[in-house]
């Protein structure tokens, strides 16, 4: 049975607006949520990432973990984020190499990946999928793609917000 799926386009007209949909979204995420971030080098992932984890709740500001490839935020009620930078992993073989499937196997995490074009092989079937592109020097396009009931859901209540 083909999952079910959904799709909005937004635009933001500056990073704060890229970081406050990230904010609107973070307050929805639950564990096993997989928000899958993609876009060239200045997109916007890293801003709208650090708006996911501050509406999530993470203690700390979420940072790109380029060189670390994966931050772990904790929140006081046990749930996690996971946020994964995989722009320096070559394929998906690499994600073996910093424990991806691990990761989108915790039950009490979810888990945000920029770059997440280059580890989509291991991805499961069911995520949200967020492109970033330039549109102008301030402004970017925002395509979301939903896959599965829960992240059409999640999609549904981001456009709400």
């Amino acid at each position: 049975m083909p999952h079910p799926e959904a799709h909005a386009d937004f635009v933001t007209d500056s990073p704060e607006h890229t970081q406050q949909f990230g904010i609107r979204l973070g307050q929805l995420i639950r564990p096993g949520d997989v928000i899958c971030l993609s876009g060239e080098l200045g997109a916007g992932k890293t801003t709208l990432a650090t708006g996911i984890g501050l509406g999530w709740g993470a203690a700390e500001p979420a940072t790109s973990p380029t060189f670390v490839f994966v931050n772990e935020y904790s929140r006081a009620d046990g749930e996690r984020l996971y946020h994964v930078d995989a722009y320096r992993l070559r394929d998906s073989a690499d994600a073996d190499s910093i424990a991806l499937p691990d990761l989108l196997d915790d039950s009490k995490g979810a888990i945000m990946i920029e770059w997440a074009e280059r580890v989509r092989a291991v991805l499961p079937p069911e995520w949200l999928w967020i492109e970033l592109q330039w549109e102008d020097d301030r402004t970017r396009r925002v395509r979301v793609s939903a896959r599965g009931e829960r992240h059409v859901e999640l999609l549904a209540a981001a456009r709400e917000a």
